[in-house]
């Protein structure tokens, strides 16, 4: 049997792991790389001197622990958060990479769109489906040219997205995928080429910016320091990656125009697939490219909810912390269980209340949380203020607040936001899905998933796996072996593969959640 070794690169940590040609992940193994943060913040990247040897040290344990020959590993791939950034030098050493949430070059976005704009003679909105610019690796780029002095006056001599950088060190020839180009703020979306402004902006070589090909491409064969290093066989290939929504969306069978995929992780994308370039005139929503191999190039357009990761983080801290839990009779032996789960456990008995009292009385006793998760935070940049809201206080002698009905506000609130996301795909770019995806590691929370259904009435589906982006590299490997060569097969491969869950709407509920959303917009949209 062949296996395949793929390289998730997160918000925090790199994952590696190692799965049978049945997408089987036989061992996993994860390393959170130091992080080096400028003294105002704002700049974060992760160690440049010992990055790729944290790299090989992760692939050899995970190989060494997986009892897998590695003469066997016949395909590796690799994608990587949005956006990911590594400027090289000459011998593809890196100089800078580019950690999550890196917005070393906030000083630079407005200069940068001025030029752009006298440059090209459109916006840079309208070039790269992107804004604003200081999140952007142009304004990263700007940053490090000005301060050079802290490179050893080094000019770097080439940009390559992060997953694209792995594979190149691996032995791929210098390359990107299109939707990683697509992501950097450097790429035209209409022409699909880089625009002359930035060789005159920055002053560049010809050769800058790397080649774009199909995600599922192969790059290339392993090198022999690389064979030395991990024992793996000459033949063995590597496959063009995706950053990791896309790879998300991959492997959730979103495929053609009108699928739309929530990730819910640290942030949460929601993104649809569409046949043309949509590009909003209020710039509230991202535009970018999904190019897989065997498929046609399409659009993708996204609506992003914000931070969402860290709101059930402090929910699970907040009411499921382990150490002074009350005893309730759904949490027995609750010490031993994992605070997550916990949490979940109380959301799902919040439901079930929701589902045993009738639609009048819950008009009464309604929580509504707005704790953070917004619609279009990608187009602002103020922070949401953190709050519950009650029913009327004059009724608090007659309904008692039960703790489960401040946890189902936690949630409610990601649910809602990401729902009007949905909406707000639909008024900009017409989007009407057969049915959606929800992915990601709160997505494993049956219990949410079900009632985006119920608010939502689309068929929803979603991946028993927290590691849609891995399955999605899965088949990107598949697509290089020949397996994969149409959208019937990718299609198939997701559901024989991946074993995706549906879910259909409840009736019962999607009344009740329909007038909670309502009052939801109300409150958060006055």
């Amino acid at each position: 049997m062949d296996y395949r070794l793929v390289f998730d690169i997160g918000s925090k940590v790199i994952k590696c792991a190692i799965a049978d040609e049945n997408h089987r992940i036989i061992h996993w193994e994860l390393i959170e790389p130091k992080v080096n943060i400028t003294e105002d913040g704002f700049g974060r990247s992760w160690d440049e001197k010992i990055y790729w040897n944290q790299i090989l040290q992760v692939a050899a344990k995970t190989i060494s622990l997986s009892n897998v020959d590695p003469q066997t590993i016949r395909y590796i791939s690799a994608c990587s958060i949005r956006p990911s950034c590594v400027f090289t030098d000459e011998k593809l050493d890196p100089l800078y990479i580019g950690a999550s949430f890196d917005i070393i070059g906030m000083d630079y976005g407005e200069e940068i769109e001025d030029k752009f704009q006298q440059e090209e003679g459109k916006s840079f909105y309208e070039s790269s489906g992107n804004n604003p610019a200081f999140l952007m690796i142009p304004s990263r780029l700007a940053w490090i040219q000005d301060h050079r002095d802290l490179f050893h006056g080094t000019i770097p001599s080439s940009y390559l997205p992060l997953e694209s950088w792995l594979l190149c060190k691996f032995g791929a020839e210098i390359h990107t995928n299109y939707s990683s180009a697509a992501e950097s703020g450097f790429f035209d979306l209409n022409g699909r080429h880089y625009p002359d402004a930035w060789y005159s902006i920055f002053n560049l070589k010809p050769n800058f910016f790397p080649f774009p090909v199909k995600a599922g491409e192969v790059v290339g064969n392993i090198s022999g320091n690389i064979q030395e290093k991990l024992n793996l066989h000459p033949d063995t290939e590597l496959v063009a990656g995706l950053p990791d929504t896309q790879a998300a969306l991959l492997g959730a069978n979103c495929l053609t125009p009108q699928d739309i995929g929530a990730v819910i992780g640290s942030t949460t994308p929601v993104q649809a697939i569409t046949r043309e370039l949509i590009l909003d005139k209020d710039e509230r929503t991202w535009s970018s490219l999904f190019a897989v191999k065997h498929l046609p190039i399409n659009y993708i357009l996204e609506a992003n909810t914000g931070i969402t990761g860290q709101v059930i983080t402090w929910g699970a801290n907040l009411f499921a912390d382990n150490s002074n839990l009350p005893t309730h009779s759904f949490m027995e032996n609750s010490n031993e269980k994992n605070k997550y789960e916990i949490l979940g456990q109380k959301f799902a008995e919040f439901d079930q209340w929701e589902v045993n009292t009738p639609k009048d009385r819950l008009s009464d006793q309604m929580v509504i949380g707005n704790l953070g998760p917004t619609p279009l935070a990608s187009s602002s940049s103020e922070r949401a203020p953190g709050e519950f809201y009650f029913p009327s206080p004059g009724g608090v002698e007659k309904f008692q607040i039960k703790q489960y009905q401040l946890v189902g506000a936690v949630y409610d609130n990601i649910l809602f936001a990401v729902y009007r996301n949905i909406e707000y795909l639909h008024e900009i770019g017409n989007i009407t899905p057969k049915s959606v995806a929800i992915l990601g590691g709160v997505a494993q929370n049956s219990t949410l998933v079900q009632r985006f259904a119920d608010l939502s009435k689309y068929t929803c589906h979603s991946s028993p796996s927290p590691e849609s982006s891995l399955m999605g590299l899965l088949t990107l490997c598949d697509i290089a072996s020949g397996k994969l060569k149409s959208i019937e097969d990718l299609k198939r491969n997701a559901i024989e593969n991946h074993h995706l869950q549906k879910f259909q709407p409840r009736q019962e509920m999607s009344e009740k959640l329909l007038e909670k959303y309502k009052k939801w917009l109300r409150i958060t949209h006055n």
